[in-house]
């Protein structure tokens, strides 16, 4: 149903925490360990659907688990982390001692502080025809030569 929206963003899950950098910003995103767990099942495909029912199965899980589930992936769409994309036949797996942790909340921290650097990285410097190539003052004045 959705996957990581790849033209612009780029995500690592490590210890049920999850970073994702949107490459056309700078800005960057954390996700807390509960929704950290639900997002790695987004990546693998798993339904919405799938993730609502092991949810459910988590023992004291919220009656409003539904709108929890539908606001964090909204949140996710809104800030385009995440895009319309197929689902495979995965089943979500949830570690119940994180999930409960977290008390079912599954929140998405924007961060700005780093948006400086993020973009002065060289890799949006890359030409789609050449690749990534250093161009040097010089040679681009030669181009502009010609």
């Amino acid at each position: 149903m959705y996957k990581l929206n790849e033209s612009k963003m780029f995500a690592d899950v490590t210890n049920n925490v999850a970073i994702i950098i949107n490459s056309e910003t700078g800005i960057y995103y954390a996700i807390n360990n509960c929704g950290s767990i639900v997002f790695q099942s987004i990546l693998n495909g798993c339904s919405k659907q799938s993730i609502l029912e092991a949810l459910k199965k988590i023992t004291n899980c919220p009656s409003d688990i539904d709108q929890k589930l539908n606001a964090f992936i909204d949140d996710l769409l809104q800030k385009e982390i995440i895009a319309e994309g197929e689902t495979s036949d995965n089943n979500p797996a949830f570690d119940e001692a994180v999930v409960t942790k977290d008390n079912f909340e599954m929140k998405v921290s924007e961060y700005a502080d780093a948006q400086e650097m993020l973009l002065a990285d060289p890799i949006h410097d890359v030409d789609e025809e050449e690749g990534w190539q250093p161009v040097f003052k010089e040679e681009e004045d030669k181009k502009n030569d010609k």
